[in-house]
């Protein structure tokens, strides 16, 4: 049952990708290359649509202002755990130099899975939000060569974690831009990056003879990345500062880039 629910999360992330490059924001007849800050839209009946629209222009692990149908601004957390009720969709508002998305409710004669996705992906990024800025849970990893690397000597290290498994075929997908990203700071003795896959390291081994990955592979991680990491869905993506603390949690390569240039700048 957990391994289904995996692949039906992969298969989401994998329709959005799709779609990304190539579908009109239904509901405001945008083109799909508007740039998401002046993208709005009123709430969607029908779960494509919506489905299009978020994956295009809404990240709830951004550092967004929120609101409330009343237009009353409130706390990131208060905004997930309202969305999290099912009843509302995100939707982006008032595009000036900050990210805004306000709640609204879903119209009548929505299908029912768009409340349920809404509060899947909100309780998914609460706890995500919650993890920010904490330590990451304790780990001993040894890698698919024989190389450990533990909590206590990647001190004064940056870490990015990759969770995914064989079968998914985004977490697949996304890995050539995952090996610029390591060749782009393969001078920077101080980031490591880590790959954590839920498969045995027999089939790992013969999965990346043919494909090339060149994050530090870890094999059997489904328990640490289920019950410490809190991950159900596949990719998702750790970023952790030098002090051992989870900076950003994302799904996709493209915002892992991001999230460490900030980061990097900040020092």
């Amino acid at each position: 049952m957990r391994y289904r629910l995996l692949m039906l999360f992969c298969f989401i992330l994998f329709i959005g990708c799709n779609h990304h490059e190539k579908v009109t924001s239904k509901g405001t007849g945008t083109p799909a290359n508007t740039p998401p800050a002046i993208v709005e839209a009123e709430p969607f009946k029908e779960f494509p649509a919506l489905w299009d629209y978020y994956a295009r222009h809404i990240k709830l692990n951004e550092d967004f202002v929120g609101y409330d149908e009343d237009h009353k601004q409130i706390s990131k957390e208060n905004f997930l755990k309202i969305l999290s009720t099912g009843k509302y969709q995100p939707i982006i508002i008032n595009p000036t130099d900050a990210i805004r998305y306000q709640l609204k409710t879903s119209p009548p004669g929505a299908e029912s899975s768009i409340a349920v996705y809404m509060k899947m992906f909100a309780d998914k990024e609460l706890v995500f939000y919650h993890m920010e800025g904490r330590p990451v849970p304790k780990f001993n990893f040894v890698t698919i060569k024989g190389d450990r690397y533990t909590s206590e000597n990647t001190k004064g290290k940056i870490l990015l974690f990759k969770c995914w498994f064989i079968a998914c075929h985004p977490c697949v997908r996304e890995m050539p831009e995952l090996n610029t990203l390591v060749e782009s700071y393969r001078d920077r003795s101080d980031i490591v990056f880590l790959s954590l896959a839920i498969d045995d390291e027999t089939p790992l081994k013969n999965f990346l003879k043919t494909t090339r990955f060149d994050y530090q592979t870890v094999a059997e991680q489904q328990s640490y990345m289920s019950d410490k990491l809190k991950v159900n869905a596949f990719p998702t993506h750790f970023l952790i500062d030098k002090a051992g603390r989870v900076v950003k949690v994302s799904n996709s390569a493209d915002e892992v880039e991001m999230f460490l240039k900030r980061m990097l700048a900040k020092q």
